[in-house]
């Protein structure tokens, strides 16, 4: 398998399409109108640096010693496509990174319509490079149901890509299951990305344990494992969650969280079924992106099935290029390799 900027990735005779569903963006004039706040959520173009409910959420000047993250989260034209083609990326899914889910309800409308309509712009500018993800006001239900649904059936967009808390509000949470039962409705995913943990023990030891470092995981897993003990997928069951970093922690616990559901009795619970049934069933599937360890990707492929692991860079908050290195170094055959690539993708994700 090669990734040099004149190949794309052989297999025997032919090509292999890949299909990237983890492709960050900030709008910039989203990012503009942060600069301008004196309360969180802000800007600060000087230090580069996103300050999310008075703590820092990224400093997004250079996780790499690449490029500097925030010029590639804007970047919306030929120079991202320039990356693409280095790397053997032949479709990028466009998902807007955190801020916008957390900002009051006029501004979070405006911002998401400016945000889906830039990357419809894009798509027609490059219909064979890019795909959407809808961005939504997802607080104000109201509003995001409407936006789902422009953004599907009028802007094509894929899916849909939230995150774990809004101000100390989740997805689990009883007032979002008519945006839940719009995007079943719509064949429309949803991506849960996760967000700075909104836990007060984490947010005192600082961003890196709060956040990408260990909070990330938490909060994602915790609000995807409150959804499926909801009984949302008993609900909805042609409803489909996706998940980054490999499943978050959920390959290496799923039997554990089995056998305790099976043995101890809670009433809480609302599923029909183990929290296996669920990823089995393919309500659930899982992404690559940020996570690039061959035993995690080990257990994921044995815990969950080739079928379940879908192509995911995180870029530009990971190196592509180290990305690409990792996937080449996995023993997969070239069948896997196609599953994970693009065929998971188009199957349970794109609608193809």
């Amino acid at each position: 398998m090669k990734t040099n900027a004149a190949e794309k990735v052989v297999i025997g005779d032919g090509v292999m399409k890949i299909i990237d569903c983890e492709f960050h963006y900030y709008l910039p004039e989203l990012m503009e109108y942060l600069s301008t706040r004196n309360n969180s959520v802000r800007y600060y173009p000087e230090t580069k640096t996103l300050e999310v409910r008075d703590k820092l959420f990224a400093n997004l000047g250079g996780v790499t010693n690449e490029y500097p993250v925030i010029d590639e989260l804007m970047n919306f034209g030929a120079e991202r496509i320039a990356v693409m083609d280095k790397n053997g990326i032949d479709v990028g899914v466009m998902a807007s990174s955190p801020a916008l889910e957390e900002l009051p309800e006029k501004e979070a409308i405006y911002f998401a319509q400016k945000s889906n309509d830039a990357v419809a712009e894009i798509i027609n500018k490059y219909p064979e490079r890019f795909l959407g993800a809808a961005v939504l006001p997802t607080p104000y239900v109201d509003a995001a149901i409407k936006e789902l649904e422009r953004c599907v059936k009028e802007l094509g967009f894929k899916y849909w890509h939230t995150h774990s808390n809004y101000k100390n509000e989740h997805l689990y949470e009883e007032k979002y299951l008519p945006l839940l039962a719009k995007a079943e409705e719509l064949g429309c995913a949803f991506y849960v990305h996760p967000q700075a943990s909104d836990d007060k023990d984490m947010k005192d030891m600082g961003y890196v344990y709060s956040s990408p470092g260990l909070g990330f995981g938490l909060d994602a897993m915790k609000t995807s494992l409150r959804i499926i003990l909801n009984g949302t997928f008993d609900k909805f069951p042609n409803l489909r969650m996706i998940l980054g970093h490999l499943g978050e922690f959920f390959p290496f616990i799923l039997d554990r969280v089995d056998n305790r559901f099976k043995w101890i009795r809670d009433d809480e619970v609302k599923m029909k079924h183990t929290v296996s049934y669920y990823f089995k069933n393919k309500n659930v599937v899982v992404t690559t992106s940020g996570n690039m360890s061959k035993p995690a990707f080990e257990c994921t492929k044995k815990a969950l099935g080739i079928d379940s692991i879908i192509f995911g860079s995180d870029y530009p908050y990971e190196s592509l290029s180290d990305m690409m290195k990792f996937m080449d170094s996995l023993e997969l055959t070239a069948e896997e390799k196609e599953k994970v690539f693009h065929l998971n993708a188009e199957k349970y994700i794109l609608n193809k």
